[in-house]
């Protein structure tokens, strides 16, 4: 069963293999559209290969407006965002014009930005490819039965464990 509020993906989960293995199944059954945020840029949180969004005036950031998502699904991405992410909601504009109210991970205020802007089609081309093994081992540690409504958030790793990096958001 879907829910009714699509979610914004600005980063690693809008390469379709990352979303798939995250999800734990086909994208047929989700809607993906383009669409996009105004007044915020996307930077690298500090030390990782994933990005973040900050206030930017003038800014805007290019994403997927991702819609039929389930329960399960909204489970499944709380438990790959982790600690380091909290579910907010933005007004995106899709891919008709239209302003949509959408779902959005957020940093918390105390998780730190680095100057670089974040990229996807580099990400895919330096990270994804370690990525990828790594994002299936921590995907098979999500258990439906522990999930609760913060989606059985993990909490951090030791610095170099799979969430510490997401090359090893």
């Amino acid at each position: 069963m879907a829910t009714d509020a699509p979610m914004f993906f600005f980063g690693t989960l809008m390469d379709p293999d990352v979303l798939a293995l995250v999800l734990g199944h086909a994208l047929d059954p989700v809607r993906i559209e383009p669409a996009f945020v105004r007044g915020v840029r996307r930077l690298h949180v500090a030390g990782r290969s994933y990005p973040m969004l900050r206030p930017h005036p003038g800014g805007r950031v290019d994403g997927h407006l991702v819609s039929g998502l389930s329960a399960t699904d909204l489970a499944r991405l709380a438990y790959y965002e982790g600690w380091e992410y909290d579910v907010g909601t933005v007004a995106v504009t899709d891919a008709a014009g239209r302003r949509v109210i959408a779902g959005l991970y957020v940093c918390p205020p105390h998780i730190q930005a680095d100057a670089r802007v974040w990229r996807l089609d580099r990400w895919q081309n330096v990270h994804k490819g370690v990525y990828l093994p790594r994002l299936r081992q921590l995907m098979a540690g999500y258990d439906p039965a522990a999930t609760g409504a913060d989606g059985a958030k993990r909490p951090p790793l030791a610095p170099g464990a799979t969430r510490g990096r997401r090359t090893a958001g």
